[in-house]
């Protein structure tokens, strides 16, 4: 896997949202009901059928990682930007080469909303989100691609602390395809011919929350 800038593309996605967060929202607004959360996690599921050949295009089950950017609109309530990033492979056999698997990074940007669903120490909530999720094969052959998506799920957030915390979470992508649509396009035509109009995905994810 192709993961040798884990930790630099992490920090560098933290140290962007505090720079647009500074310029977008006013210091007194800033500094009450902001959470930033970095996180890492774990995907599993997600695969193509192809139209043409009949052959199954599966994800490779892979390490994520992202971060959470978390600001409060009322009691018990958040509007959240989510980003998570995934250095998978596809198992393209029956379309290329078979046995080759292609990596193909795979990454979510989502905006939407958390609602707590109780107090105390360790507080549950629910999540939704709605979003595009995009495809970036390597490979000369191939080009990205980008397509409209959803996501659900749940959790818990564990107060550590005044200004830090611990935020376990599991969430269900739903990305959407045209039925009679193709992906991973490049100069010689589509390679791949879509007969699945959803493919799904399920992330399990821990970080730590920074409340500012």
């Amino acid at each position: 896997m192709h993961k040798s800038g884990f930790v630099a593309r992490s920090a560098l996605l933290f140290i962007l949202s505090i720079c647009m967060l500074s310029l977008l929202i006013p210091s007194a607004a800033l500094a009450e009901g902001l959470q930033i959360t970095p996180f890492l996690g774990y995907s599993t599921g997600g695969g193509f059928d192809d139209y043409n050949t009949g052959a199954e295009l599966s994800l490779s089950e892979d390490d994520t990682y992202g971060i959470i950017i978390s600001k409060d609109t009322a009691p018990g309530s958040q509007v959240e930007f989510f980003y998570s990033f995934q250095p998978a492979s596809l198992s393209a056999s029956g379309v290329f080469t078979p046995g080759v698997e292609v990596d193909v990074d795979v990454e979510y940007f989502h905006i939407g909303g958390r609602q707590y669903l109780g107090e105390g120490t360790a507080k549950p909530f629910v999540v939704g989100s709605l979003g595009a999720t995009h495809f970036n094969p390597h490979s000369s052959r191939l080009e990205s691609d980008t397509r409209f998506s959803m996501g659900l799920g749940g959790g818990v957030e564990v107060g550590a602390g005044e200004r830090i915390g611990i935020r376990l979470e599991g969430r269900g992508f739903a990305t959407f395809f045209d039925s009679d649509g193709a992906v991973f396009c490049g100069p010689y035509g589509c390679s791949v011919a879509v007969a699945s109009q959803v493919l799904w995905q399920f992330e399990v994810l821990a970080g730590v929350v920074f409340k500012f």
